[in-house]
Parts: structure tokens; C-alpha cells; sequence
């Protein structure tokens, strides 16, 4: 088997050159790899109990290495659970910016939307339960000020995803000339009210299942917004 040292130089970039060579990749695979062990570890300890009751001991230990390996990658306890929000977080704007194929009409990016996004939270039902993109486990305390900014930032990718498809839909007259933002944030609205109903366990409450509710309210929606 060829090793790094065996391999011809030709499949390296040269060194000094600016470029990113194959060992760097390697590096970067693998404290992506670390990275995501911690957070994945960090998730089950935040979701059992109140942020302040955890420690980077506790995170550790659930992730198997050492507390000095976890500082290797994070300097403290809130910037892991910072940046575990941010990923997830990812996840969900990547999936709303996936569903929008700007020359298809404005229902069907609008139906693909709501679908990723009831699937994002029925796959992550304790951002309703227990942990929160603006609040730390338990909302007994806020979100550092820059740790908030950045939660928002990457919402408003999301949101301005959804604007942009009915934004669209206007462009072409499928949509009534409205407010796209104002719309897009109604519909929202909706969405995040269907998100905890489900996460709750309200919705069979309803006779509905999760699927039906996000289907009338899109549906509702549409109604109001489709021209014809």
C-alpha cells in the first residue's frame, strides 16, 4: 500500500504554493470528524439537563475523550453548544435552500419547503423540547449576544430562502402582488406552530397527523396567495 511518504509529488500540491495539499485535507477531514464526535456527544448531555448543570467533564465523558482534547477544539461550554445550534441550524437552512428550484412554480418550491422543514424538526424535536436556537436548555438564560447574532444570521438564510420563492411566484403572476416578507413571515409563523404542536404532542389531540397539518396549512396559505 503506497504511504504519504511513497507517494509521487505529483499528487500533492507543492509546498509554499497557497494551496490546500492532500495531508491538509486529511487534517481537515479529521478535526471535522473530532468536531462532530464532541458535538454529537455535547447534544445528549445538554438535552438530559439545564446548561447550567453541565460541565466539559461531563461532555467528555459522554464523547469518550479527554478534557483536553475537548479544548482543542472548543475554549468553553457555551461555545460548544453555540456552535451545536449552528449546526443543526445548517441542516435545516441547507434542506429550505435545497427544496427551492427557482424555475419551478411557487407551490410546488412552497409544498418541498414545508415538507424539509416539518422533516428537520420531526427528526429534531427537542429544539421544542429542551434546547432552543435563542435560549439556552430550560430558557432560564439568553444566548451570549454574539452567539444570538449568529443564530440569526443563519435563520434569515432560511427566511429569505422562503422569500425568495414567493418572490418569484410574484414575478411570474402565480402570486398576488404582496408583501413578500410579510408573507414569508406569516407563513413561518405557521410552520413553527405546526413544529411544536408536533414536537408537543398536541396534534393527535386534533385527530390530524403532522404530515395533515402542514399540508392544510400550505394549502390554507396557497389559497390566499395563488392567483386563480
Amino acid at each position: 500500500m503506497m504511504t504519504v511518504c511513497d507517494a509521487p509529488i505529483s499528487a500533492f500540491e507543492k509546498e509554499g504554493d497557497g494551496r490546500v495539499t492532500q495531508a491538509d485535507r486529511k487534517r481537515e477531514l479529521k478535526a471535522a470528524h473530532r468536531s462532530n464526535q464532541i458535538l454529537d456527544a455535547a447534544k445528549t448531555v445538554f438535552v438530559d439537563a439545564d446548561f447550567g448543570a453541565v460541565n466539559v467533564e461531563d461532555i467528555a465523558s459522554a464523547s469518550g475523550l479527554s478534557r483536553a482534547t475537548i479544548y482543542q477544539y472548543f475554549n468553553s461550554k457555551q461555545e460548544i453548544y453555540t456552535a451545536l445550534l449552528l449546526r443543526d441550524l445548517d441542516g435545516m437552512v441547507s434542506g429550505l435552500k435545497k427544496s427551492l428550484i427557482e424555475t419551478d412554480s411557487v407551490k410546488n418550491n412552497l409544498f418541498r419547503m414545508a415538507t424539509s422543514y416539518m422533516n428537520f424538526f420531526s427528526e429534531h424535536q427537542e429544539y421544542f423540547r429542551t434546547l432552543s436556537f435563542f435560549y439556552l436548555p430550560g430558557r432560564k438564560e439568553v444566548l451570549a449576544p454574539e452567539a444570538a447574532e449568529q443564530v440569526r444570521i443563519k435563520l434569515d438564510e432560511g427566511i429569505a430562502t422562503i422569500e425568495r420563492a414567493i418572490a418569484l411566484g410574484i414575478e411570474r403572476h402565480e402570486a398576488r402582488p404582496v408583501d413578500a416578507r410579510a408573507a414569508t413571515l406569516s407563513l413561518w409563523g405557521q410552520w413553527m406552530g405546526c413544529a411544536y404542536l408536533a414536537a408537543t404532542g398536541r396534534i393527535s389531540l386534533y385527530e390530524r397527523t403532522t404530515e395533515q397539518v402542514y399540508a392544510n396549512s400550505i394549502d390554507i396559505f396557497l389559497d390566499g396567495l395563488l392567483i386563480g
